[in-house]
């Protein structure tokens, strides 16, 4: 009988411990997950405006523009990966794609889908290696 109120005192005393660390290793890496989130967000939105054939540039240009302007937080967001030359060469291609894409919002459906794709293949390119 001691035996087993000890060993189910140890369970929760680990499942406690489990929890806090998991917690703590969460919240180290919120700033991170934000910007991808954001990025996956409006990308989403693109994709959604894309299928509901609403392609003029005045329904995207605010989703390119924050894809533009998060995509730029990428380097604040992983400083410790930004020193292996292939992540910072992906997460800058990314970011001047997007930007030039996004400059320029595309006007018709047709335009949109490639606009899309270019993105999608710069962000692919970097989670095949590193997500």
């Amino acid at each position: 009988m001691r035996t087993l109120l000890l060993m189910i005192l140890a369970a929760v005393i680990g499942a406690i411990a489990a929890a806090q660390i998991t917690g703590a290793l969460r919240q180290r890496s919120a700033y991170q997950r934000a910007v991808m989130d954001m990025m996956a967000h409006h990308a989403g939105a693109l994709d959604h405006s894309l299928r509901a054939q609403r392609c003029a540039a005045t329904t995207t240009a605010n989703d390119f523009a924050v894809l533009g302007t998060v995509s730029g937080d990428i380097p604040q967001a992983f400083p410790e990966m930004m020193s292996d030359q292939h992540f910072a060469q992906l997460a800058n291609g990314a970011r001047t794609t997007i930007g030039v894409v996004g400059g320029t919002p595309p006007v018709e459906c047709v335009g949109l889908r490639k606009a899309i794709a270019r993105i999608g293949e710069r962000c692919d390119a970097c989670h095949r290696e590193y997500r």
